[in-house]
C-alpha cells in the first residue's frame, strides 16, 4: 500500500506504546495510560511548530471540516455554501452542526462559481 515507507522503526515504536496501553481515545482512561499523552504531546508539538495558541488533532476530515466550522460560530439554522461536486463530509459536517447546507454550481474548473455563490448568499449565510 502507498505510503507504508513513510512509516520507519521510530514512528512504530511510538504506535506500539499506544497499542501496549490499549487506550485508544484521546480523553480519559488517565490509569491505563501509563504516563503516554500521544495526541496531547501531538498538539502541543504542531502548536510549536505552527506558532499558533492552539492545535487539535482529529480522527478524520469530516471532523476537521465540523470542528473548523464550529470554532468559526456556523451552527443551526445557518447556511453553508457548498458546491454541487464535492465529497460526502463537506453535507455531513454541515448537518452535525444543524447547520443547512445550499448548493452552488460549479464552473469549467470544477470549483464553485462566483456567481453563483453570490447567488446562493442569504441573511442566513
Amino acid at each position: 500500500m502507498p505510503g507504508f515507507e513513510l512509516f520507519g522503526d521510530s514512528e512504530r515504536k511510538e504506535v506500539q506504546k499506544v497499542l501496549d496501553t490499549g487506550v485508544l481515545m484521546r480523553y480519559g482512561f488517565d490509569g491505563m495510560r501509563k504516563g503516554h499523552w500521544k495526541a496531547i504531546e501531538l498538539e502541543k508539538a504542531l502548536s510549536k511548530r505552527m506558532q499558533t495558541k492552539y492545535a487539535q488533532v482529529v480522527s478524520s476530515g469530516t471532523a476537521a471540516l465540523t470542528v473548523a466550522m464550529a470554532s468559526a460560530g456556523v451552527g443551526a439554522g445557518d447556511e453553508v455554501i457548498l458546491p454541487t461536486f464535492t465529497f460526502v463530509a463537506s453535507f455531513e459536517s454541515v448537518l452535525a452542526l444543524g447547520a443547512v447546507p445550499v448548493l452552488a454550481d460549479i464552473d469549467d474548473t470544477l470549483t464553485l462559481d462566483p456567481e453563483a455563490v453570490k447567488k446562493a448568499i442569504t441573511a442566513r449565510t
